[in-house]
């Protein structure tokens, strides 16, 4: 009894460093989430995989409300998808020069030694294992990018074919001009370059500009040898301007007064977007996931994605539908945290030891589940706020969690 005693007060020793616990849980795809999944969403997790592995060039729409865990499930499919390309994308963050935005996270995902195996291999194909001088290997770099646009030509349209050659100069360039290959691996890698810079490679733009970097995404992606995953949160931006206002609401300013009857800068703007993801949708091995709160918002998006996509069919699988923790949930996300915690600690036998949810009580986070009503962003934020209490407060254990009683909650 005295040692079990002796184990919780360490464990409140080092609650007291001023550590919480839970305060690392937010809902962002750039923090990245060690934890696995509640037992509850496992089976949608596996659900999730096998149609990632049985179809392809699909849109899959997760359903959820507000603070249910979608982001998290990002780091749990990231986690379990060992041979896929995952890449978490934001509209916040990626509204304006998408397919850069796009590319730069899909570079910070793989890697740079993959994307040199994988311009080399396209270097190969296109013939720059030939030698042109004797025993020594000397590609013909002209010959090579030549070979390159007579495969490639027919995979792009008639308005990307410009952009086609710069791309494959950019390739080859890194590949077989020594004197220049620092300077076109930054290009490959998205960095900006001035006009100096460009001209010394021979290139027109750098991946900001044009189509460049669809058609750099087009061909990493479709000569890598994992699928990719992209996973776009928050799809419910679209949704808010390209829905029509209500004619009867007054409005302060109305765009109209300046832009006409046509339509706003802002509905084009989106429609631009929505067309850049049909353009994605189309690239082989690559799976789109996009994260949307109601039904509803997934009907609008369709019927858009329908107007804008003219006669080609948008392929949308069957929504899954995120859920609210059952009560055993929280049970299982809390012991799995602190645990999880603790070992991070490199406490790992404290750890191991069976605290009967120490400081906490499973009473206690059965009152927290059903202020929240299982909603997972509503209960981290009331465990953040009891172990900050647990953490800066004087006050004995017993008295900080009656303050959190069902009547004061």
């Amino acid at each position: 009894m005295l040692l079990y005693e002796n184990k919780k007060a360490k464990l409140l020793n080092i609650l007291k460093i001023g550590i919480n616990p839970f305060k690392k849980f937010v809902s962002t795809g750039e923090i990245k989430e060690d934890l696995g999944l509640v037992n509850s969403r496992k089976p949608t997790l596996q659900h999730i995989v096998q149609i990632i592995k049985d179809e392809d060039n699909f849109i899959l729409p997760i359903i959820g409300n507000v603070g249910t865990g979608k982001t998290h499930l990002f780091w749990a499919l990231k986690n379990i998808l060992y041979y896929y390309n995952t890449i978490y994308i934001s509209l916040d963050t990626v509204y304006k020069k998408f397919f850069y935005s796009t590319y730069s996270e899909f570079i910070d995902a793989i890697g740079v030694e993959p994307l040199r195996f994988i311009v080399n291999q396209l270097c190969d194909d296109w013939g720059a294992l030939d030698r042109i001088y004797g025993f020594f290997h000397i590609a013909d770099i002209d010959k090579v990018k030549k070979i390159a646009i007579q495969k490639l030509k027919n995979q792009f349209e008639s308005d990307e074919q410009a952009t086609l050659i710069d791309v494959i100069n950019g390739i080859v360039t890194h590949q077989l001009d020594p004197f220049k290959k620092i300077e076109a691996e930054g290009w490959l890698l998205g960095e900006l370059m001035n006009v100096r810079e460009l001209s010394r490679l021979k290139l027109r733009y750098d991946l900001r500009k044009g189509k460049a970097a669809y058609v750099m995404l087009k061909l990493l992606i479709e000569n890598s040898k994992l699928g990719s995953v992209l996973f776009i949160d928050d799809f419910e931006r679209i949704i808010s301007i390209l829905k029509p206002k209500d004619s009867d609401t007054e409005e302060i300013f109305d765009p109209s007064w300046l832009y006409g009857q046509s339509q706003s800068p802002e509905k084009i703007s989106s429609q631009k977007l929505l067309q850049k993801i049909i353009k994605l949708q189309s690239i082989k091995r690559l799976h789109l996931i996009i994260t949307l709160k109601s039904d509803r918002s997934l009907e609008e998006i369709k019927k858009s994605f329908q107007e804008l996509s003219k006669d080609k069919e948008i392929k949308f699988i069957d929504p899954i539908y995120i859920e609210n923790f059952t009560e055993d949930d929280i049970y299982d996300f809390y012991t799995n945290n602190m645990k999880h915690f603790l070992e991070n600690l490199g406490l790992t036998k404290l750890a191991k030891a069976e605290f009967d949810y120490f400081p906490l009580n499973k009473q206690f986070l059965k009152t927290i589940y059903s202020t929240t009503n299982g909603n997972p962003r509503e209960i981290i934020k009331l465990l953040i706020k009891v172990f900050n209490e647990i953490i800066f407060s004087n006050d004995d254990l017993r008295f900080i969690l009656e303050e959190y009683e069902p009547k004061k909650l």
